[in-house]
């Protein structure tokens, strides 16, 4: 605080209409390297940021006082401590910092600098290529020239998601249904990383993504018990993970969620960016497909229970609508459910917060 440094039992009583009066002795500033003291009687005004003089232990706000550059009257009696922050008080000699695996953020940054801390040593962030396959895909802006073709954009969500996790996204652009260019591509893709590729998981006559994965090395799996995203496929070629996201920008979303990002965050050892969640009770049911993991969207409405504390009711919004990427973007939440049939009224829930900021 802005003020005066002074021995608290020197402002006992002290009120506006029996001030205290003290001499001032100095004036002490921010940086300023002079070792100041006071005794009983004495007050050094202050700026925020000074050390405190020898001898003070508290400071009074500038506001409760009125002075000049040799006496300062104190309207306020103050406590030892007042307005003071102690050495040690926000960082102690040999306390650990930050572990290895902290996901950094500005308030790292901050404590690191504040330590004189020049640099630390951080994990290189992973490339992750990413390739979309699709004769119908065309770039965002491109003009469309039939009714036939779609915007491509898996490519740059997934990109968005890589870079969210700390990976580094290498876009190798799109793939038409053609099974030399799709192997030519994951074969220029294995210079880095992880490959993630979006479409071409599925069964259909000219979904060539699994069997090329298949060829080039191992497919570990095709087909998980989720929805959306059960056609997601997952291999390794040339010792890199190969994620296949179906084509569905939903179910793409939720297969890199639920591979992607785990695997992003054990390449770089760490448990990642805490997620906002919110426990919630349904506000009304939903029927869900048995034995399948799924993603239930929802939105949030608060509301107080009997004893006045704020709570949260869920909404089912979807719990499928594989290629609605609206189901991500306008609902608050997702509540990710394992292997039950149904979700009941009243039942509470955990959500992941999709917009965070808007609660």
């Amino acid at each position: 605080m802005d003020g005066y440094a002074v021995i608290a039992a020197n402002t006992n009583n002290a009120s506006p209409k029996t001030p205290a009066s003290l001499e001032v002795i100095a004036t002490a500033s921010a940086g300023d390297a002079t070792t100041y003291q006071i005794t009983s009687g004495q007050a050094i005004a202050i700026a925020t940021g000074a050390r405190i003089p020898q001898g003070a232990n508290a400071v009074v706000m500038v506001e409760d006082t009125n002075g000049d550059k040799k006496t300062v009257q104190i309207f306020q009696e103050t406590k030892n401590g007042k307005n003071i922050i102690l050495k040690g008080e926000d960082i102690q000699t040999g306390q650990c910092l930050l572990t290895s695996g902290t996901w950094l953020r500005p308030q790292n940054i901050g404590l690191l600098a504040s330590v004189g801390a020049k640099s630390i040593p951080v994990f290189s962030k992973p490339k992750v290529a990413v390739f979309s396959t699709g004769s119908e895909l065309v770039e965002p802006g491109s003009k469309l020239t039939t009714n036939a073709v779609l915007y491509d954009s898996n490519r740059y969500m997934l990109s968005a998601m890589i870079h969210e996790c700390g990976g580094e996204a290498v876009d190798l652009g799109i793939c038409k249904d053609d099974p030399t260019s799709i192997a030519d591509t994951l074969k220029k893709a294995q210079q880095y990383d992880m490959v993630v590729i979006s479409g071409g998981s599925s069964v259909g006559e000219k979904d060539y993504v699994p069997d090329i994965i298949s060829q080039a090395g191992q497919l570990l799996v095709h087909g998980v018990a989720m929805r959306p995203g059960s056609p997601t496929a997952l291999g390794i070629v040339e010792g890199k993970p190969i994620i296949s996201t179906p084509g569905y920008p939903v179910a793409s979303f939720f297969a890199f969620y639920t591979f992607g990002r785990p695997l992003l965050f054990t390449m770089l050892k760490t448990q990642g960016l805490p997620q906002a969640t919110v426990i919630a009770k349904m506000a009304s049911g939903i029927k869900l497909r048995e034995n399948m993991q799924a993603f239930v969207r929802v939105n949030l409405a608060t509301t107080t229970d009997p004893k006045g504390l704020r709570c949260y009711r869920a909404e089912p919004v979807s719990a499928t609508a594989a290629s609605l990427l609206s189901t991500l973007t306008g609902p608050d939440g997702v509540v990710i459910v394992d292997n039950k049939s149904r979700l009941v009224k009243g039942q509470k829930v955990e959500v992941l917060l999709l917009r965070a900021g808007d609660l």
